[in-house]
């Protein structure tokens, strides 16, 4: 299981590079706000902001990013996977305009709104495509790269915001918001221009455009009987779904055991990420280094090289998110984050920073290097999963439905989360962090007891997993980490 190079310039995984620019425009309108609320000329411009109004403005972003959720399900089944991802790009170029332009704290909150919608919309819908063109032996790290490039585009905010700081501009806020229209630009355009899942074809019963938009992806010129064998494959058990099923509604989620079963693995990783306290150090960490007395260029200059490590990280998953269990992968890194919590919840304590008081540099590092860990924890081994198990556990008919209201799951605790952290970090300091430490301690027992291993199964096979469909007779095998399944028979339980 060595470095492979074909599988770094597989079609499927170029295509999930340029689809990543969807997880880069969210981690980059997720990245740009942080900044700005450092910033003397932003805060001055819209009256400074008490903490509750800070949140609404931070919040504002997921409130949008529900809507588009709860909405991808039908447009990504109706309309496809390009476009329902273009669909939403039309907002996120209309909201990065609005806070460019924003002229009262309104404008900013809807702008705001309409970005978190287009965001919403693509992060609902990409991964359900990558997971869909993706080999067995490939998808975690194609996956994978919407968490890589997520990193990428908090990266370039946060830096985006030192550059601001040194341009001493009254309008110098409005430089980072005009550049989110851009991305959404570029893949609002370039999805058009790139093949259509082959699943989502055959939804459709286009059953000869399945096959074209299959081969597009997969057949190299010498594979043919593995194309059509694993495209066959996918075709019986799409249509032995939608025999057993018929057509499922949004009710049908909740009906049966395994697919409550699915709903909640695929929802609990995305609330599990949420709860670790990662959107609270992205969007907030500026206030975190007030309260060790940082002035704002010193601030700004520590987010930028948090936003360094990111990138970094998630470089790295992509080398082994395919060879290690899933569940060691979440069990670990909730594991590691209630730690590191436990160690800045102390040092937050032991070591105050008070104005007026001299202030204990090696626990301010010490501090600052725990919150580095957080980011390097998360980038590397909880974010990529959250890209990753939704997708993969949900049936071909079920997939966007179903990851519709994962994200929903998502923004809804993120919602919560960035409307009441400037809230609670100004009333109760320090002893906020507590919550941390028990939301990331219950999760890795969470993981441990109840999350099933999906690492190595195509995504048919996962069926067998959860219970509702049965391979009676059939027969595999395996030639360079790509596994065949033939199916003679299959039978639903559902």
């Amino acid at each position: 299981m060595g470095f492979k190079y074909r599988d770094w310039v597989s079609k499927p995984f170029l295509t999930s590079l340029f689809l990543g620019i969807g997880g880069f425009l969210y981690g980059y309108d997720s990245g740009i706000i942080t900044p700005s609320l450092a910033l003397s000329s932003f805060l001055t411009y819209f009256g400074r902001p008490d903490p509750a109004l800070r949140g609404s403005i931070v919040s504002m972003y997921q409130a949008g990013a529900w809507l588009g959720s709860a909405s991808v399900g039908i447009t990504s089944d109706r309309l496809g996977r390009r476009k329902a991802i273009a669909f939403g790009c039309i907002w996120g170029v209309l909201g990065g305009a609005l806070m460019a332009g924003a002229a009262h704290v309104a404008m900013l909150i809807v702008g705001r709104l309409l970005v978190g919608y287009a965001v919403g919309t693509i992060t609902g819908v990409a991964p359900v495509f990558g997971a869909e063109i993706a080999k067995t032996n490939e998808r975690a790290k194609i996956n994978a790269v919407n968490q890589m490039m997520v990193a990428w585009g908090f990266f370039i905010a946060l830096w985006t915001g030192v550059g601001e700081s040194r341009w001493k501009n009254p309008n110098q806020w409005r430089l980072g918001f005009a550049i989110q229209s851009f991305p959404a630009i570029v893949l609002g355009l370039g999805v058009l221009f790139i093949g259509e899942s082959p699943r989502w074809f055959l939804l459709k019963g286009r059953h000869e455009e399945a096959k074209k938009a299959f081969d597009n992806y997969h057949f190299d010129g010498s594979n043919r009987e593995w194309c059509d064998s694993e495209f066959n494959t996918i075709q019986v058990n799409i249509e032995e779904e939608m025999r057993a099923q018929h057509s499922l509604s949004w009710g049908d989620l909740l009906r049966t055991p395994p697919f409550r079963k699915r709903l909640f693995v695929g929802s609990f990783v995305w609330a599990g990420a949420m709860l670790s306290g990662i959107s609270f150090v992205q969007y907030y960490q500026t206030a975190i280094y007030a309260t060790l007395q940082f002035d704002e260029d010193r601030q700004l200059l520590v987010s930028g090289l948090y936003g360094s490590v990111a990138p970094v990280a998630c470089f790295l998953s992509l080398f082994f998110v395919d060879r290690i269990g899933r569940k060691t992968i979440l069990v670990t890194s909730s594991s590691l984050l209630s730690i590191c919590y436990t160690i800045i919840t102390i040092i937050a304590a032991v070591f105050p920073a008070r104005p007026g008081f001299p202030t204990n540099e090696a626990a301010q590092r010490g501090l600052i290097a725990c919150i580095f860990a957080v980011s390097a924890n998360y980038s590397a081994l909880l974010g990529p999963m959250t890209w990753i198990i939704p997708p993969e556990v949900f049936t071909t008919e079920l997939r966007a439905k179903a990851n519709a209201v994962v994200q929903v799951i998502h923004y809804s605790v993120s919602l919560v989360i960035t409307q009441c952290s400037p809230i609670a970090l100004a009333a109760v300091g320090w002893k906020y962090y507590i919550l941390f430490i028990l939301t990331n301690a219950l999760c890795a027992i969470v993981f441990a007891l109840f999350y099933p291993e999906t690492r190595g199964k195509s995504l048919e096979q996962i069926d067998e997993i959860f219970g509702d469909v049965k391979f009676h007779s059939a027969s595999s095998q395996e030639k360079d980490g790509v596994r065949t399944v033939h199916v003679s028979d299959t039978k639903a339980d559902v």
